[in-house]
């Protein structure tokens, strides 16, 4: 027995032993002494009790290449997916479920469009932002010959190439298709005109609506610098492994309106949660720069951060920067489409796509001189039209400079050096915010806008055999939306739409609806002493009153006498304000109740994948209100049946299914329904999807406010289920007040490091869900006395 005790005993400390040994094999190292290649002297890197490294450094190459290196430790997985997603390489490593992807992404041109930047990016001369690329990338290819690999690629049975600026680029046009709103609505909105008429347009909101809100544009007299001239596809999309960009919220409140006199300064991205989520924190120091920024995976400079100086923030814009031509073939030629009476050539190319454990896919991609076919990669584009249409796309029409406009965004040291590295940004289309330390704020709205006729409504296809209705010039910059120094004290940006330009005209997009930023801007218009910590309550809010409003006309309809079983609920909800409180009962009903609302009244004419699409539009988060109260509303009656049904009927229906589905779901008493029992909250890994890995590297937390459209958006997707995983929310929360800019502090969603075996894989997922906030440390005393791993990097000795 002894014996069979030792032996056993053994054999447990071998598997202990092996398993330390498999972790320590695959995790980053914090501590210690590393020599690296290329450094011109030593770095020190101090690791904050959250896991961000403090880079300091004697010169710009050396800051750079240790940020490659640390950054490729903590993310070099959620890299690799995304230059993969770039490169349309996914299938090669993830398999041919992945396929379809690849083949969209190239079809849509962003791998080559990253091959044009990489040919412009090698042709130009050396400036600084491309020896700090350089730097970054030599950090990130040390780390991938000499480092600790995290575990994914031995899961997979792969290596990782070496990292390069094509892979860079391939990063930046990922970010550029962001939450693909074009292709997603477009197709939809000309299937209802095409297939319905225009009476169904009526009670949907195409363009913005009177009663939406805008955002006020502060035009300044020579203060920007004129730089310019004059089968669905949803359900492929969710198969991406890397999160989309997807909204954000972001305002600057000036010195006049703040308690100390000092601009603070408000920001909290809105993109897909993700495990890890996206934003990378690093602080870097060199003699005449000290920077605090959040990364990419992969891009060397941060698209937000902060100096003592200046601080800059980011939203989506939302602006249409895609449309889609239906092509008219020539009769004569059926590989040349026409313009009036003038042939063009479709061109095609080919692309080899690699597939894991299978032969390589040669793909045909079809071009005209709008852009690519796009019928073969999107579903509902081939349903609807047997005519090619083609996609014309700001971002692929020039090579990008975001590099250089991000690098000079960092290293800026005045207002006007940030709106000329802004005026760089052709695609997306971002809002850049701003506050510096003499007291101005600013709003720059950073696209090349083109210049559309105004009969043209940019959100149905294109007639691409019209002369008349071609792609035409550009917008000068200096005719973007902005606000300079407003004389009201603030400036938001909420996704929402900016009000006319100075020529008179509005921006086509996908805005939201404007709930968000008046929540905001009337917050800020109470009072004039704002602190820091006061503006979390505004950070923090999930309230909506639209919802509330919604609420009303569902109960205003409701023939409730039916329902006197139920009349304690029906109180209940006539209260409601639009809160999202875990423990409250009025979204649990409100969510359920508006989905059946929505889906009798327009399923019988959509179909059911085409409702699934309107779903996932901006199209519904800013027509719902307008759909509910439009007393003229054709989609109410059912094309189904014989009888007109009227919009009472349709809600009352969908209120019984409501109360039917919830008492199954949740049981027969209502008083013991609770939102927080219909929310789940997971933070999803690439790998995650199969069991069970989803238990190793999926985070999962407590249940959140989970709300449509409160300043702390916490989306989800409106389902039959009634159970809504929440899918995107703010991918950090960052306040900071210029009275102490090294006092500013953020929150992720999940941590600092992509890598599991790290203590800071999800050591912040309890903070963000209990609207707590952490340090931004750029003090070096306060982060010596808080850092418990020094890192030091040596060159190597020739």
């Amino acid at each position: 027995m002894k014996k069979l005790i030792l032996i056993l005993g053994s054999l447990l400390l071998i598997g202990v032993v092996a398993i330390l040994v498999f972790i320590s094999l695959h995790s980053p190292q914090y501590e210690g002494e590393l020599k690296l290649d290329g450094l011109a002297a030593e770095v020190e890197i101090l690791f904050d009790e959250f896991g961000v490294p403090h880079i300091y450094a004697t010169n710009e190459a050396d800051a750079y290449l240790a940020l490659g290196y640390v950054h490729a430790q903590d993310r070099l997985f959620q890299m690799e997916m995304m230059r993969r997603v770039g490169t349309g390489s996914l299938a090669e490593i993830l398999g041919k479920d992945l396929l379809e992807i690849d083949q969209f992404f190239h079809t849509l041109g962003i791998p080559a469009h990253a091959e044009s930047s990489t040919e412009y990016w090698e042709a130009q001369s050396e400036t600084p932002w491309k020896s700090a690329t350089e730097a970054y990338i030599q950090g990130v290819n040390q780390f991938i010959a000499e480092g600790n690999l995290p575990v994914e690629y031995s899961l997979l049975g792969i290596k990782p190439r070496q990292f390069t600026i094509n892979d860079v680029h391939a990063i930046t046009g990922y970010m550029s298709f962001t939450f693909a709103m074009a292709v997603k609505t477009d197709p939809l909105l000309t299937q209802i005109a095409r297939e319905l008429g225009p009476e169904y347009l009526a009670s949907i909101s195409i363009n913005t609506l009177p009663q939406h809100v805008f955002i006020p544009n502060h035009y300044p007299v020579d203060q920007v610098r004129d730089t310019t001239e004059t089968a669905s596809l949803i359900s492929m999309l969710d198969k991406l492994p890397v999160p989309l960009l997807e909204g954000s919220n972001a305002w600057v409140v000036s010195g006049n309106k703040t308690k100390n006199g000092k601009v603070l300064f408000a920001n909290d991205t809105h993109i897909g949660f993700a495990s890890p989520s996206v934003w990378y924190e690093a602080h870097l120091e060199y003699p005449g720069f000290h920077f605090y920024g959040n990364h990419l995976a992969g891009i060397p400079f941060g698209l937000v951060g902060h100096t003592d100086f200046q601080s800059i923030g980011l939203t989506m814009f939302e602006n249409d920067d895609q449309d889609f031509f239906e092509e008219k073939l020539n009769p004569q030629n059926a590989d040349e489409i026409l313009i009036g009476t003038e042939s063009f050539p479709i061109r095609s190319r080919k692309v080899q796509i690699a597939v894991k454990g299978e032969p390589s896919v040669d793909f045909e991609i079809q071009e005209t001189i709008h852009g690519p076919i796009m019928n073969k990669v999107v579903p509902e584009i081939a349903k609807l039209t047997n005519n090619p249409v083609s996609s014309w796309w700001v971002y692929t029409s020039e090579p990008t400079r975001a590099l250089e406009a991000i690098y000079s965004m960092n290293h800026a040291k005045s207002m006007k050096e940030v709106a000329d590295a802004a005026a760089l940004i052709h695609a997306p289309g971002l809002n850049i915010m701003y506050g510096d330390a003499e007291g101005n704020i600013a709003w720059w709205a950073a696209a090349k806008l083109p210049v559309r006729k105004a009969e043209v409504n940019s959100k149905f296809f294109r007639d691409g055999s019209d002369p008349d209705d071609q792609p035409g010039g550009w917008l000068p910059f200096s005719q973007n939306p902005q606000s300079i120094n407003p004389p009201w004290g603030y400036v938001v940006s909420a996704n929402n739409q900016p009000d006319t330009l100075a020529n008179g005209t509005l921006v086509p997009g996908y805005y939201f609806p404007g709930d968000r930023y008046k929540k905001i801007a009337d917050a800020l218009e109470k009072r004039s002493d704002w602190t820091l910590d006061q503006l979390k309550t505004i950070q923090l809010d999930t309230e909506n009153s639209t919802h509330a409003k919604n609420a009303q006309i569902l109960l205003q309809t409701l023939s409730r006498q039916k329902y006197s079983d139920f009349e304690d609920l029906i109180q209940v909800l006539s209260s409601w304000k639009g809160t999202h409180h875990v423990d409250e009962l009025s979204p649990l009903v409100y969510y359920k109740w508006l989905y059946h609302t929505l889906r009798l009244a327009m399923e019988d004419e959509l179909g059911s994948e085409s409702f699934a699409t309107y779903l996932e539009t901006f199209a519904m988060i800013r027509s719902t209100h307008l759909f509910l109260s439009h007393e003229q509303n054709i989609w109410w009656d059912k094309t189904t049946t014989e009888p007109i049904e009227t919009k009472a009927e349709i809600i009352d229906e969908a209120f019984l299914l409501t109360l039917e589905e919830l008492k199954g779901q949740f049981g027969e008493d209502p008083k013991t329904w609770k939102w927080k029992d219909a929310i789940v909250s997971v933070h999803p890994h690439p790998l995650g999807a199969q069991k069970p890995l989803d238990k190793i590297f999926n985070v999962t937390t407590d249940a959140l406010e989970a709300n449509a459209e409160g300043v702390n958006k916490l989306a989800f997707k409106l389902n039959g289920e009634g159970i809504y995983t929440v899918s995107s929310g703010p991918a950090m929360r960052i306040l900071l007040d210029f009275a102490d800019a090294e006092g500013s502090v953020s929150v992720l969603p999940t941590g600092q490091s992509g890598n599991r075996f790290s203590p800071f894989y999800k050591d912040q997922a309890s903070l963000f869900v209990k609207g707590k906030y952490r340090a931004q440390l750029m003090n070096r005393s306060a982060i010596k006395s808080s850092s418990a791993n020094r890192l030091l990097l040596e060159p190597i000795e020739n």
